[in-house]
């Protein structure tokens, strides 16, 4: 299934890129031709040319680095998130760890009890014994 959607986004992603490069590619050529024929002397084309292509590079830098900074803060939330996700799953992990402690520590005092429990019945049960043979004696 993903193999499909790839094979359809792809076709759609190259499609903008052609239509941005060609927009692009019109613009320099308009640019190029009204560059070329104003009624200017070469010197001033060319001083002209090299500013407008100075400021276009200008542009794309910062541009660039616009991007590059929301691409860095986008970064740092995902980092962020991560964080506090693994932290949420560290809290739970510890948090069953201690319940599971906190049972196993209640299944201890259950034997314990129990066995505690088990001594006394059997004490009394003795000291029943005892006590019956003692009244049988007399």
């Amino acid at each position: 299934m993903a193999c499909f959607l790839d094979s359809i986004r792809k076709p759609r992603t190259n499609l903008k890129q052609n239509k941005i490069m060609s927009f692009l590619k019109g613009i320099l050529a308009g640019l190029a031709i009204g560059y070329l024929t104003a009624p200017r002397s070469g010197k001033e084309t060319r001083d002209k040319l090299t500013k407008n292509v100075n400021d276009l590079q200008d542009q794309w830098e910062e541009g660039v680095a616009q991007v590059k900074s929301q691409i860095d803060r986008l970064a740092g939330n995902a980092e962020t998130k991560a964080n506090q996700y693994a932290d949420q799953a560290e809290n739970k992990f510890d948090q069953y760890k201690n319940e599971a402690k906190s049972a196993h520590n209640q299944d201890r005092v259950k034997s314990v009890y129990n066995n505690a429990v088990d001594d006394t019945v059997e004490a009394t049960k003795s000291g029943i014994n005892r006590a019956e043979d003692a009244l049988k004696l007399n």
